[in-house]
């Protein structure tokens, strides 16, 4: 197994990644931001205004493509914000994504060390990552589109 960055030619595997957690991970309507995300990567450019830097990462079991996530520092605060964490459905269940949070977590006090680690999620996920330690900090109904309520989480200091 390796975890290593993202490359442009990743982007076919990432977006496949995604389609097999619809619907019960992802909203459909999301995939819009998902590309928007892996357009940015592709032309090295920040996607998001509050972005500082952006990191993405892709793990390969294999030589076989099952997962993508990444992070970002928050412009201006002291956060950094987890986003796109996603292992293929066929994968579920296997320790991937604890493997993946915990990678990035640690990417994170690396490069960072005083920043708080942040994480929006769904009513459907949440529970995953109070099990690897995370707070809830706010729940907004919808947040996410239809159905899916938005989970502001952190990593308790």
């Amino acid at each position: 197994m390796i975890i290593r960055p993202y490359t442009p030619s990743d982007a076919i595997k990432c977006r496949e990644v995604f389609i097999s957690n619809i619907p019960k991970y992802f909203a459909e309507n999301e995939i819009e931001f998902l590309d928007k995300w892996l357009n940015a990567l592709d032309n090295d450019t920040l996607h998001h205004s509050d972005a500082e830097s952006i990191y993405f990462y892709v793990l390969e079991l294999k030589g076989e493509l099952i997962g993508c996530a990444g992070f970002y520092f928050v412009k201006g605060e002291n956060k950094a914000q987890l986003n796109w964490g996603m292992v293929h459905a066929e994968h579920h269940n296997q320790g991937y994504g604890k493997l993946f949070f915990d990678y990035r977590v640690n990417k994170i006090k690396e490069l960072s060390p005083d920043r708080q680690v942040t994480l929006w999620t769904s009513q459907y996920t949440f529970k995953f990552y109070e099990k690897l330690g995370m707070k809830t900090e706010s729940v907004t109904p919808n947040g996410f589109g239809n159905g899916f309520d938005k989970y502001v989480m952190y990593v308790p200091a």
